[in-house]
């Protein structure tokens, strides 16, 4: 790694040490927690926002998508700033930005405000999971990244478990307020990564691609805007249909800007690389089960089980730490004998989990819910750490920080499409009678219909992780160290 500075030959110089290795695991798996903390907790206090500001639910929803639409766009941006100013540098300003505006979020008086100081709040967040992943890849040997990447999708599986349960504790002994408290803090631990945190090789002759980066944004909030309206207004309504052939049209654009422009946003040997691709696909469909799964049980144990909301939570938990729990074990398994086992073995686990929902789940008893519930969490777990580890398997070290925030977005867009497709299709079938699915008898027929479309979605990922191929992490550490 390079270094242009005393902190950074300090780095350097300590990157073979075991001590400095865990150092900078637990820091980054630390900031990953209290980002994911942050949307898990915030949610629970909707409706105490509401009441303090009279917001109606509709109203409510703008703080949610304002925000979502800010992590989705910063997090390729920050990715190729990265590149050209350096890791350690963009993951500073986006730990400071973001606890800037938890402490703006804190003392919102009025509720636009509040949304203004989400926007700025996810503005800097989108630089945590992407850029802290990447300083992982770039600090970590090959052979040892499996078992530290496992660690932080365990910090994530933790955040989404603990969110919700310590959100409404919040809301309820002192009041919403009190949520930003975490985020607002971490600017504490600047000191520490300045010190931890490795500079990467900057490439300060290189330019930004401002019309390649709007044509991404511009994809990106047109998809994330039609979807999240795909709900409320129907396929037919121009509130649906007008994102969407933004977002058609602007990548359109951004594949011409990528095949023209001299330096362009997203390179064009970061999209020519065939396992990459598939991999961003996997992640996407491995998101969207997920995250649809997630947001649809609760729906169907309210209406079709008639169960209490404190049940519908203990029925979600044990999913929650299942993927704690199995994602280190992932880790270090891909680190032992490579990537494509484990995430294999994850996606397949979580394709029979999608079809036991759908076809026993639904209509079954709370318990049966939770056992495959059970399934979801250990196909995540399994497969999450070696997903995002063989990102930095399969491109050069160059393209780790662009490529690692390229696949959070689109990670992170597969969660956005899995709730409202899922959730789409149930409206859809609401009158139905008979489900889809042979093997479905019982009430909740649109439910199973649902279920149908994180199987056919990991069944395609499925597909994919038989045609791609990942390197060994030692092959991959031979050959760094030869580059050097």
């Amino acid at each position: 790694m390079a270094s242009g500075s005393g902190t950074a030959s300090e780095t350097d110089s300590s990157s073979s040490d075991g001590s400095y290795e865990r150092w900078i695991v637990f820091f980054v798996a630390g900031c990953v927690f209290i980002s994911v903390l942050n949307t898990n907790m915030f949610n629970v206090a909707l409706p105490s926002i509401g009441r303090e500001f009279d917001v109606t639910p509709g109203g409510l929803g703008w703080v949610v998508t304002s925000y979502s639409l800010v992590f989705g766009i910063g997090t390729p941006f920050y990715g190729r700033l990265a590149d050209i100013y350096g890791l350690r540098r963009m993951f500073m300003i986006g730990v400071t930005i973001f606890s800037l505006g938890s402490l703006a979020c804190m003392f919102a008086p009025t509720y636009e405000l509040l949304i203004v100081a989400r926007i700025i709040q996810a503005a800097g967040t989108a630089a945590i999971p992407a850029l802290g992943t990447a300083a992982v890849f770039r600090a970590i040997p090959a052979e040892r990244r499996g078992a530290a990447t496992g660690i932080t999708a365990a910090m994530v599986g933790i955040g989404s478990a603990v969110g919700p349960s310590l959100g409404g504790a919040i809301t309820e002994v002192v009041s919403w307020r009190g949520l930003f408290l975490f985020g607002s803090l971490l600017i504490l631990t600047l000191p520490l990564a300045r010190r931890l945190m490795p500079e990467g090789d900057p490439d300060e002759d290189a330019t930004l691609d401002l019309a390649g980066g709007f044509f991404l944004g511009a994809m990106i909030a047109g998809l994330l805007i039609g979807i999240t309206n795909l709900e409320s207004f129907g396929f037919a309504s121009p509130w649906v249909i007008v994102p969407i052939l933004v977002a058609i049209a602007s990548g359109f654009l951004l594949n011409y800007r990528i095949r023209t422009a001299k330096d362009p946003f997203i390179p064009g040997d970061l999209l020519a690389n065939g396992n990459y691709r598939m991999l961003v696909f996997i992640g996407f469909a491995m998101l969207l089960t997920h995250m649809g799964t997630l947001v649809t049980v609760p729906l169907l144990l309210d209406s079709v089980n008639e169960i209490s909301s404190a049940r519908i939570g203990l029925v979600m938990l044990p999913s929650a730490v299942m993927l704690s729990i199995v994602g280190p074990i992932a880790g270090r398994l891909t680190d032992r004998i490579g990537a494509l086992l484990p995430l294999r073995a994850g996606i397949l686990i979580s394709f029979i989990a999608m079809l036991l929902m759908s076809s026993f789940g639904v209509g079954g008893s709370a318990l049966t819910v939770t056992l495959i519930l059970v399934l979801t969490g250990l196909g995540m777990g399994l497969a999450n750490s070696p997903m995002i580890n063989s990102v930095s398997l399969v491109l050069p070290t160059a393209r780790t920080g662009l490529g690692v925030s390229i696949f959070h977005m689109t990670f992170f867009l597969g969660g956005a499409f899995g709730a409202t497709l899922i959730t789409t299709v149930i409206d859809f079938r609401a009158s139905s009678s008979n489900a889809l699915n042979v093997l479905h008898s019982g009430d909740g027929a649109n439910f199973s219909d649902a279920f149908l479309v994180p199987l056919a979605i990991s069944g395609v990922a499925l597909l994919l992780s038989m045609l791609i191929h990942i390197p060994k992490p030692w092959e991959v550490g031979a050959a760094e160290r030869a580059e050097r």
